[in-house]
């Protein structure tokens, strides 16, 4: 043997011992099955049954699966000849619409066709679930509320204008103007969710970024990427954030992600005094999560604990290859490689005290988002495979709702709602006065992409807002 090819073997073997002494144990399941079909969302819980979407791209045909706790098949749906949106859990009925501008109800258990509706237009953006109710845009220009149990219209809102996007809480905050490709703007209204009747319409120059919502303040984004917070029910700027050119991400219990510089630097600001902190993206971001005071920020080739307060790293571990990264109970849950040509996908759920997986699933495809059930961690992949996972004995809280300290979870005490018990001051509308109208009476999905192994009164706000802390992170991380 020539000592060039023993060379070759040698740097072979290495690389192959390096991935299988570093890799983590798979954990044993509680049971696996699969089914012959791929699997194109995440799980729903309905009752003590689970459905997902389950079919066949290249013969365009798709199904809902309904599964029990050992992962039995207990029921399939009729036949969807359209690639659906992720579907939409209620009492006892799962809502799909699809690309074919149909949306249907189906029973559960046993997936029987309870109503089905179509709009006249497919959707531009998916239905989006409020209440018991449905928001569907049916045009380019019209919004319909519906009736989860019957698929009957609630309320229908027409605007005068292209609809361009919108979120749901407790108003429907609206995105639509004129479509201009040389000076994209838009304007906003909000709609009771209840009735569809205006609450508020602004004309001030805004981007198309999903209002983002949290207690009752709404995130917009002005034309110039400033970040503006609002009151949801009435319009008010509560705050502008003096930075231009950022994109809202999230909005985590009282801190807002935003991206700057075309996603190359993450912003973490604080809704309570306005304060903030940024960090270096190293490579495009994949997902984040938040658990207590610690931030977990995902990458394509790293997953890292930062202080959500002030950016502090508390660690950092290396993931080669990432492909999703998803917010799960008490931490995140990543599906990664050693690297791109390694033949085993990682699906691995992590917590924000230790970089270590608390679990970790082997397989050949894409994970989806795991779902906490009574039986255990119930996960499923792309190529058809479901298994239940162990149940992680820590992490019995969600992810965006433990705060540490005397707040109560889920209600923080805005800077908004203490500076109005401060002071009368009103603040100023969001909308230029000449043009806008307040008044008391007056709803991104782009299909999901599979995973081939083959492929002049002042605001009443802090005084106290510094420009962003920069935290280098190969500083931070001694790198």
């Amino acid at each position: 043997m020539s000592s060039r090819l023993l060379g070759v073997i040698l740097i072979i073997i290495s690389i192959l011992a390096f991935h299988l002494l570093g890799s983590q144990p798979e954990t044993q399941a509680i049971w696996q099955r699969s089914i012959s079909e791929k699997i194109y969302s995440d799980p729903l819980a309905v009752g003590d049954r689970f459905v997902f979407i389950g079919g066949d791209k290249g013969k365009r045909e798709y199904k809902l699966y309904e599964i029990d706790a050992n992962g039995n098949t207990t029921a399939q749906s009729v036949q969807l000849p359209n690639l659906p949106y992720e579907p939409l859990a209620f009492e006892n009925l799962v809502v799909v619409g699809d690309y074919a501008r149909m949306i249907r109800g189906f029973s559960v258990p046993g997936l029987k066709l309870a109503w089905e509706s179509g709009t006249i237009e497919p959707f531009r953006i998916p239905p989006i679930k409020s209440g018991e109710n449905l928001i569907v845009q049916s045009t380019s220009d019209s919004l319909f509320c519906l009736d989860s149990k019957t698929g009957e219209p609630v309320w229908d809102h027409t605007f005068t204008d292209t609809l361009v996007n919108y979120g749901v809480d407790k108003t429907i905050v609206c995105l639509h103007g004129y479509a201009d490709l040389k000076n994209p703007q838009w304007k906003a209204t909000a709609l009771d969710a209840d009735s569809g009747e205006v609450l508020w319409t602004s004309t001030s120059p805004l981007a198309a970024d999903t209002p983002l919502f949290v207690q009752n303040i709404c995130v917009l984004a002005s034309n110039e990427g400033e970040m503006l917070i609002v009151d949801q029910f009435t319009g008010k700027l509560l705050y502008k954030h003096p930075v231009k050119g950022l994109k809202s991400l999230q909005v985590l219990n009282e801190h807002l992600i935003m991206l700057a510089a075309g996603g190359s630097r993450l912003i973490c600001m604080s809704l309570m005094d306005g304060s903030s902190w940024t960090t270096t993206m190293q490579s495009n971001l994949t997902g984040i999560a938040r658990y207590g005071n610690r931030l977990l920020i995902a990458d394509k080739k790293a997953l890292r604990c930062l202080s959500v307060d002030d950016g502090s790293s508390f660690w950092t571990r290396n993931l080669e290859d990432v492909y999703n990264a998803l917010p799960y109970r008490n931490g995140i849950f990543v599906t990664h490689k050693d690297s791109f040509f390694a033949r085993t996908t990682f699906g691995s759920y992590i917590e924000t005290d230790k970089s270590a997986s608390r679990w970790i699933a082997h397989g050949s495809s894409n994970f989806m988002k795991p779902l906490l059930t009574n039986s255990g961690e119930l996960l499923l992949a792309y190529n058809g495979d479901m298994r239940m996972m162990p149940k992680s004995s820590t992490g019995d809280s969600s992810t965006d709702i433990s705060i540490p300290g005397a707040k109560t979870p889920g209600a923080p005490d805005f800077w908004k709602n203490k500076n109005a018990s401060d002071t009368d001051a009103p603040a100023q509308t969001l909308s230029d006065p000449a043009t806008a109208t307040v008044t008391a009476s007056e709803t991104r999905t782009e299909g999901t992409e599979e995973y081939d192994e083959a492929d002049e009164e002042k605001p009443a706000i802090p005084k106290e807002i510094a420009p962003p802390v920069v935290d280098d992170w190969n500083k931070k991380d001694g790198l």
